[in-house]
């Protein structure tokens, strides 16, 4: 038996008998550069186009079953790289190949026409009458528009001008309907009382602004010194119905009084902290005031 490594490597078949030719050199072509011997024919061209990329027949399948917008892909694109596919391919692939190519093309470009150009008389009418509808839509539509623009630069009635009201139209009326008028104003006199009786609130005897001041007067002319402000309010009896009204009314007024005299110099009102006693007490040229008065 002879040693593994001096045995010849038994020749290739398809090398012996020359079934295909050799391979074909580099064309530029990415359909047939680098494919092994026998090279390989494509079924169908393929296509770069806009919102598609793949071989002829895919295309027209697609559209067939309306699968594909076909109005975006342009004819003209369609044209030249179909024109620029048989021209690579037309000496290599069969002629009857290149004649079902043709036949896709065709078709292809039939459905293709067909969104530019009614199929029938009666689509053409339908497409024409359609055309008219839209073309007076928008020629109303301006024509709206046009009108709009010229009632809005017109004096606007309320804004720029002002309507003169209409006069009262004159009353008809004879010697009977003077008459029978002034009947019915001599029996409104008639029925009309002598005096209106008339609305007058009964005030209530609180503690007024008026009181507190003189009451805080006599106060501070015995004690200068002063002190807090409840110390200046009259007293109430605790039997009244309303003592509660009349506490807060002596409160309010005599604080208003306070105000009053600390505006005018009169007093000076202190307190210790918010919501703490106020206190007031009488100034200097207050009670010399009181004095030369008094002396006089």
């Amino acid at each position: 038996m002879p040693e593994p490594s001096a045995i010849a490597p038994a020749p290739s078949a398809a090398a012996g008998q020359g079934t295909g030719p050799a391979p074909a050199s580099a064309s530029g072509d990415p359909d047939w550069d680098g494919w092994d011997s026998p090279p390989r024919e494509p079924a169908t061209p393929v296509l770069h186009l806009d919102g598609f990329d793949g071989p002829l027949d895919l295309l027209l399948d697609l559209a067939e079953r309306q699968r594909i917008d076909l109005g975006r892909i342009s004819i003209r694109e369609l044209a030249e790289q179909f024109v620029a596919a048989l021209t690579r391919l037309g000496g290599r692939a069969p002629v009857e190949r290149r004649a079902d190519w043709l036949v896709l093309a065709a078709r292809l470009l039939w459905l293709r026409a067909r969104l530019l150009v009614p199929a029938t008389p009666d689509a053409a009418a339908d497409a024409e009458a359609g055309l008219a509808g839209g073309r007076q839509r928008i020629a109303d539509r301006v024509f709206v528009r046009a009108a709009t623009a010229w009632l809005q630069a017109r004096p606007q009635l309320g804004h720029d001008v002002l309507a003169r009201p209409h006069p009262a139209p004159p009353r008809a009326g004879g010697y009977v309907a003077l008459l029978e008028a002034c009947l019915v104003v001599l029996r409104a006199r008639e029925g009309r009382p002598e005096q209106a009786p008339l609305y007058r609130p009964v005030i209530p005897g609180l503690w007024r602004v008026a009181d507190a001041l003189a009451r805080i007067r006599i106060l501070l002319d015995t004690h200068p010194e002063g002190g807090a402000l409840t110390a200046f309010l009259p007293p109430v009896p605790k039997d009244a119905g309303d003592r509660a009204i009349r506490v807060r009314a002596a409160v309010a007024g005599s604080l208003a009084a306070a105000l009053q005299l600390a505006r005018d110099g009169n007093v000076a009102l202190a307190q210790a902290a918010p919501f703490a006693p106020i206190t007031l007490r009488a100034l200097t040229h207050m009670v010399r005031q009181r004095e030369s008065a008094a002396s006089a």
